[in-house]
């Protein structure tokens, strides 16, 4: 059993590695960006590269390009933030355990147990780990909570259970 309280922080890192998951994932924004900035080249082109049409499309093309890390660097933090400052469900002491059969946490007045076969999938990286209950809802366990042995342990579990990691 591990006992935690989840920080601004835990939650940015939650959102973080779910964001990196989706870009990595998900074809849609990687389409909706290639759509653009074909759309871009080809004003280029049709206006043989007139000088204010490339200059504009040129623009267009390098805000396209930052815009994923504006999100990720900027807004996510902020939205982030927000969150964590109003949903007070996050600032409740967790206590979670987990067997080779699900996990279980409990935290203020809400407690459950899920299987890991009701899970959608798991994500981690060195800050957060995450239990996906769908593709955008998640349970999250901070890292920082658990001992190496714990962490191997849980990952162990995770393997054999066959839940799929994203």
């Amino acid at each position: 059993m591990v006992n935690f309280t989840i920080s601004s922080e835990d939650y940015l890192s939650a959102l973080r590695l779910h964001m990196r998951r989706y870009w990595a994932r998900s074809r849609t924004p990687k389409l909706a960006l290639s759509g653009l900035l074909l759309v871009c080249v080809v004003a280029m082109v049709v206006t043989a590269f007139d000088a204010l049409v490339t200059s504009a499309a040129a623009g267009a093309m390098i805000a396209l390009a930052c815009l994923p890390l504006l999100q990720y660097f900027v807004l996510l933090p902020y939205q982030a933030r927000r969150i964590y400052r109003h949903q007070k469900s996050l600032h409740y002491p967790v206590q979670a355990a987990w067997s080779d059969r699900g996990y279980s946490a409990s935290s203020g007045e809400v407690s459950g147990t899920t299987s890991w076969n009701d899970f959608y999938g798991w994500s981690a990286d060195a800050r957060i780990i995450l239990f996906m209950q769908s593709p955008v809802f998640f349970q999250m366990l901070p890292r920082r909570a658990l001992s190496d042995e714990q962490a191997e342990r849980l990952f162990a579990d995770l393997e054999r259970s066959g839940l799929k990691r994203l």
